[in-house]
């Protein structure tokens, strides 16, 4: 079965699974998955643990070996496959494919994995965990939904906040669960019972958002300007260059242009014209409401504009490039 985060621990409470499939780079969730599965196969009995990191070196014979093994000091065992890349191999595949079906009743299998991507997803490994147990994909929460998750994990700790104080902390926190995880503990041990607020916030929490460029296009495409400054701002301040983030814009106005035209050609995109242009499902409903407020012309203009501000990165053309591109994003969504 797939599984998100927050129907792990029904999941529990009905039983535990033989295998789990953890993956996602949101370390705060895959961590605390972890710990919540790790705690229930304690409950269970399976009191003892054997770890191997599935590197380049890691020899599968010994996955099949632990099966096999056993154990003078506990009846049931925990095997804790951490494999970083989420790509076994063929070799490997086969090994956790065989392992699986051939499992014991006194062990247990969790494989953790750190990248991931779509195509994993239809190996024959992963369909194998699928139908024998569970696979968790964690999500970084976007940022409409952070103050919610703020706001339970406050009230999961006993930590009063005001909504004011939740605004600020998610504008602070965004991008980083774990850094927010250890602020609202830090303002639990110094405000006990008494309700924080925005100022008390503002003077102890430091600004620990991080941001991507997918992050930033999602903000213009969802006609925030103001956000969408910010963002750029803070991916300059870490060192990202302007070329990763010129690419991004050009990739989402590139994309609008070439649905814009289909328009005026009298044609709606098709399932098959967005998969083209690569455009997920889930992000297609933002493209629609762009391509409703602004026609081909303003999309167009705004590709010439990234052409100027392509030559001033080159040093082709007077000017900074970082505020020409803050410009651009104020044109975007005018």
């Amino acid at each position: 079965m797939k599984l998100y985060f927050k129907q792990l621990a029904g999941q529990l409470k009905q039983g535990l699974k033989p295998v789990y499939l953890l993956v996602g780079d949101e370390p705060l969730q895959l961590q605390e998955a972890g710990d919540a599965i790790k705690a229930k196969a304690a409950e269970q009995g399976f009191s003892e643990r054997e770890a191997h990191l599935a590197d380049k070196s890691f020899q599968w014979h010994e996955l099949q070996n632990s099966a096999g093994n056993m154990s003078l000091f506990a009846s049931k065992r925990l095997i804790d496959l951490h494999l970083p890349s989420g790509k076994p191999g063929t070799q490997g595949s086969a090994s956790i494919v065989q392992f699986i079906e051939l499992m014991p009743d006194d062990v247990m299998l969790i494989i953790r994995c750190d990248e991931w991507n779509a195509s994993n997803d239809k190996t024959k490994w992963v369909k194998t965990i699928i139908e024998h147990g569970v696979f968790l994909r964690v999500y970084q929460p976007k940022a409409a939904e952070l103050p919610q998750w703020i706001k339970q994990r406050c009230q999961q700790i006993g930590l009063p906040v005001d909504d004011q104080a939740i605004g600020l902390l998610s504008m602070r926190l965004e991008g980083n669960l774990l850094a927010a995880a250890q602020e609202l503990e830090k303002l639990k041990m110094r405000y006990a019972n008494q309700t924080v607020t925005a100022q008390d916030v503002a003077s102890l929490v430091a600004d620990n958002a991080r941001f991507d460029v997918f992050r930033l296009t999602d903000s213009l495409l969802e006609q925030q300007p103001k956000r969408a400054i910010r963002i750029m701002r803070s991916l300059q301040k870490n060192d990202l260059s302007a070329v990763i983030i010129h690419w991004a814009l050009e990739r989402e106005t590139r994309n609008l242009c070439e649905l814009s035209f289909l328009r005026t050609q009298g044609k709606q995109a098709s399932a098959a014209d967005y998969r083209k242009l690569g455009i997920w499902q889930n992000r297609q409903a933002v493209f629609q409401k762009n391509l409703n407020r602004r026609p081909l012309p303003h999309w167009s203009g705004r590709m010439q504009q990234l052409s100027d501000i392509d030559r001033m990165i080159k040093g082709r053309l007077a000017g900074d490039p970082w505020q020409a591109m803050e410009r651009w994003m104020v044109a975007f969504c005018a």
